[in-house]
């Protein structure tokens, strides 16, 4: 679980694993209800660039979300990045994963 400020995050992979130069999708959980997510990304910090794609966002209802089109076309540690609009507040929550 992801949470900042008020806002708190659920993610899962859609289907197969995380793989590299492989695409997927996720879904997200979002509270409170109404929270909007607005955009996913990822990046690797250490390299300082992020996917070579731009993943798109559909609304599930309900607070879910899916997330299309990722990407991580190289090893290492990557941080994806979920920003969330809940009222008059913008968050971005932050979660690692590193590929071997």
């Amino acid at each position: 679980m992801l949470q900042q400020g008020e806002v708190q995050a659920d993610w899962k992979v859609d289907g197969a694993p995380i793989a590299v130069g492989r695409h997927f999708a996720i879904e997200v959980q979002l509270c409170p209800a109404g929270a909007v997510l607005a955009r996913a990304n990822a990046t690797m910090p250490e390299h300082r660039h992020g996917m070579n794609y731009r993943p798109g966002v559909k609304p599930l209802g309900d607070g879910r979300w899916r997330v299309e089109g990722l990407m991580f076309h190289m090893p290492g540690r990557w941080e994806l990045q979920l920003d969330v609009r809940a009222g008059e507040r913008s968050e971005r929550l932050l979660d690692t994963i590193t590929l071997p």
